[in-house]
């Protein structure tokens, strides 16, 4: 815990005795950084405001001594204010759990302590070996949507990795990545999520469903020089288009070597691999990285489309993008659309497509196939759409909902 606010100290201090937690209090950077050095915390409770070091110096501390607990920061900051300190936590590699404004609540902060708290050992080598081996590990995929003056199609569909741990639960990749990483596995599990997302594409294509598969990859991997070929021999064997392959690559990929990287991206880019900026509004990187490398697509950040309805600024820089990305002839994705209001600004600002529960939540491939399948609008030559009805007339949203929602998915998610 870090804070000087006294009433702050005596709700933190009483949660923590409630929890039951070992607490360690520090008072400045000398202290944190000495207190680190000793021990990592499983959580962190740290004030950005009220000290005599700069907030952001705090941040600094915990990303130099690599600590992933979950982190909260406390401040009595304006709203645009505390959302700039919890990305610059971010970009800082931190966990950032939650934002707590003061005056704190006992109740609250206990509801948040509690649902980070946890006994669990790190994850081990011999866990992730396991999990590569066998079929604790799988892919669930979340639909893609495009927007056309038509109605609503079923463009394609993301792979997410999901590990059904023995002991720990279904895991997602937040959760283990980073164990993965220090565990020099990341290349495994990369190779391992391309063979089958890259299988399943050619069983859909087998069975008549073109469905565009968009896969994650990791920063790290945009280094490998071999990657390119490794990718276009699972496309062949795989008899799946490269044009029907997309890499979601963040926007920290191009900070490492940006000739390597571009040397990377333009192999991939002349296989006919489509390349989408990832979490667009976010990061650090220039604009300039734009037009310096071969990206087909930006995504826009699910955190900056949730904005847009109660900031009017996020709303004027997400046109802006929207505008820009068109300008350079790049495709425009929006993340994280879960509500109507959010779908229809984003097809009245001119995005090519969207992703959100709205559609679906990511499902086992074979449903997939049932979803498309009772897609309104399916037929031949079509992946289908919503063209028996205009969701953006349909004033109750959640009569909208039940209206847009393929049966399929709604089963999913009860």
């Amino acid at each position: 815990m870090m804070d000087r606010d006294p009433e702050s100290l005596s709700v933190l201090r009483g949660v923590a005795e409630k929890l039951c937690c070992d607490r360690v209090e520090v008072d400045s950077l000398e202290t944190l950084h000495g207190s680190l050095a000793i021990r990592h915390p499983t959580i962190a409770v740290l004030a950005v405001d009220g000290l005599e070091v700069p907030g952001l110096a705090v941040l600094q501390a915990l990303a130099d001594h690599s600590v992933r607990a979950a982190t909260f920061l406390v401040a009595s900051l304006n709203a645009r204010v505390f959302a700039c300190v919890r990305r610059a936590a971010e970009t800082r590699g931190l966990n950032v759990a939650g934002v707590c404004s003061r005056p704190l609540d006992a109740g609250e902060l206990e509801g948040l302590l509690t649902a980070h708290l946890t006994t669990a050992p790190p994850i081990s080598r011999q866990e992730l070996e396991q999990a590569l081996e066998t079929p604790e590990l799988s892919l669930l995929y979340q639909p893609k949507i495009a927007l056309s003056s038509e109605g609503l199609n079923i463009q394609g569909v993301e792979a997410l990795v999901r590990w059904q741990h023995p002991r720990r639960g279904l895991l997602r990749p937040r959760q283990f990545l980073r164990a993965v990483e220090d565990h020099q596995l990341l290349i495994r599990l990369t190779d391992l999520v391309m063979t089958e997302a890259l299988r399943q594409a050619g069983q859909w294509r087998a069975r008549g469903l073109r469905l565009e598969m968009v896969i994650n990859l990791s920063p790290k991997l945009v280094l490998d020089g071999g990657f390119p070929e490794r990718l276009a021999c699972l496309l062949r064997e795989n008899e799946v288009p490269p044009d029907q392959l997309v890499l979601d690559l963040t926007e920290t990929s191009s900070a490492v070597d940006s000739n390597l990287v571009l040397d990377v991206f333009t192999r991939l880019r002349i296989l006919g691999v489509g390349l989408a900026l990832d979490n667009f509004g976010t990061g650090l990187s220039s604009l300039t990285e734009l037009y310096r490398m071969p990206y087909s697509e930006i995504k826009v950040d699910h955190s900056l489309m949730a904005d847009v309805p109660r900031e009017r600024e996020a709303m004027l820089i997400v046109r802006a993008i929207v505008d820009l990305a068109h300008t350079l002839q790049l495709a425009v994705c929006a993340e994280g659309i879960e509500t109507m209001q959010m779908l229809e600004f984003a097809r009245n600002s001119g995005f090519d497509t969207a992703q959100g529960r709205l559609f679906s939540d990511p499902v086992p491939g074979g449903e997939i196939e049932r979803i498309v399948h009772t897609w309104p609008g399916f037929g031949p030559g079509s992946t289908g759409g919503w063209r028996a009805v205009d969701p953006l007339r349909v004033d109750h949203e959640t009569a909208t909902h039940e209206v847009l929602t393929p049966p399929s998915a709604k089963r999913e998610r009860s």
